[in-house]
């Protein structure tokens, strides 16, 4: 009787190494749509009496050459991840200077839109790859507790030392420094359950380690709380769905999502319950109609410039976005639909669904558990943020005050989605063997 032949651990491990990826992102189509986009934008800006100038071709040069200067960098660096991944960036990138430019120049807080933020960003992203691939982002797993105390510093300082601006904090220059939780907190939590992981794999809600879930909730309940302090209701969605969908990975336990989803619904009627801000959001959205002029204002031209765009959308440079209060940031999803319709908006869900299942390999593809941890947290806060954003447009959940990220006005949301894109980028980026 014949033995089988067993393949050698050699061959073995070849076998189950991720292949290598010979291009991580074909370029060709995606100047293409910029291009045509670039002759879209800057067509209906002279139809609508504008001149046009050199200047006005910058925004779409320093793209170009940016892009192509980080798809070259990945590919001499043998970027070796999920492929699609910084095509979906780069595709969801164009899309946010076209409407920005768009919107240039006929929107509050778009004029003399800063060049620089799109050509750094990128630079951000590449750093963030080539620090994070290959595990190297290992070396952070120690520091959970240093990244949750920057957290709180970054909060505190907002609170004392910030400008309120519209109900929003901000820092000098107008940036907003609270961005920066979007990289602390999901470190810090991956740091804690990196280390915990045993005690609470398999362990209901009903039966957590007792040491660690105090250490946990009373750190989150601090967190929260100062941000709350500060009005920034929309981090506090954004963070607390991260932590469930951490939690509901490493517990391998559906009972934690149910328990989270209570508490946040309990914080919500809590907050919209006790303070007038959240109150007022609460209103406008359950009822629109009661105050149109007040503060329903904003959801019912949202609205009404979706209705408007109806299936195919007026045209670029048709629509009205001057009408609309924070066009650039809250609502630009109301602008994109206005003059792309309810077709643009569709291939623009689908570009954004396609992103996050990319983001999402970055976890499957990585057996560290910390890395691992980290693109999961990185991956649910990018979903949460397109999903509450959009719902809070077309009134499926109340406005946030959470932006859509790359597509929306602001440099540091900009920057921090950069360095969010990479690290992902950089998780899911493995030799063979690894």
């Amino acid at each position: 009787m014949s033995r089988k032949k067993t393949p050698s651990k050699k061959k073995r491990t070849a076998k189950a190494a991720a292949p290598a990826v010979k291009s991580p992102v074909s370029i060709r189509s995606i100047l293409l749509l910029l291009l045509f986009g670039m002759m879209l934008v800057l067509g209906a800006r002279v139809g609508g009496g504008e001149e046009l100038a050199v200047f006005d071709l910058l925004p779409f040069a320093l793209w170009m050459g940016s892009a192509v200067i980080l798809v070259l960098f990945l590919k001499v660096g043998g970027y070796a991840g999920p492929p699609a991944l910084p095509a979906a960036i780069l595709m969801l990138s164009v899309v946010g200077v076209l409407v920005r430019s768009r919107m240039a120049g006929s929107v509050e807080g778009l004029q003399g839109w800063s060049l620089w933020i799109q050509p750094l960003g990128f630079v951000w992203m590449w750093g963030a790859w080539w620090l994070s691939r290959r595990n190297r982002l290992e070396a952070f797993k120690s520091l959970g507790s240093l990244f949750y105390a920057l957290s709180l510093i970054v909060v505190i300082a907002l609170v004392v030392l910030g400008t309120r601006f519209r109900g929003a904090m901000y820092g000098p220059g107008g940036l907003t420094p609270s961005e920066l939780l979007k990289l602390f907190v999901p470190l810090a939590l991956a740091g804690f359950f990196a280390g915990q992981q045993k005690k609470w794999k398999g362990k209901g809600f009903w039966n957590p380690p007792p040491f660690q879930f105090l250490v946990l909730g009373g750190g989150w309940i601090l967190l929260c709380g100062l941000l709350v302090l500060q009005r920034d209701m929309g981090m506090v969605v954004l963070l607390s769905f991260m932590m469930m969908v951490m939690l509901v990975q490493v517990t391998h336990s559906w009972s934690w999502a149910v328990l989270s989803t209570a508490a946040m619904a309990g914080g919500g009627w809590l907050v919209w319950t006790f303070l007038s801000h959240g109150a007022r959001r609460l209103e406008a959205w359950l009822d629109p109609f009661a105050d149109p002029t007040g503060s329903g204002w904003q959801v019912l031209q949202g609205l009404s410039g979706l209705y408007a765009g109806g299936l195919a959308g007026t045209g670029i440079g048709e629509g009205e976005p001057d009408r609309l209060p924070i066009a650039a940031s809250d609502f630009v999803y109301a602008v994109y639909g206005e003059e792309l319709g309810f077709i643009g908006c569709v291939l623009l869900i689908l570009l954004l669904a396609g992103l996050i299942k990319q983001c999402a390999m970055s976890s499957s593809r990585n057996p560290n558990a910390f890395s691992s941890l980290v693109a999961i947290g990185l991956t649910a806060q990018l979903a949460i943020q397109f999903f509450v954003n959009i719902a809070g447009v077309v009134t499926l959940l109340p406005v946030t005050g959470i932006t859509l990220p790359y597509i929306s006005q602001g440099g540091s949301s900009f920057w921090v989605a950069s360095i969010q894109f990479g690290l992902l980028m950089g998780i899911g980026d493995l030799k063979k063997g690894h």
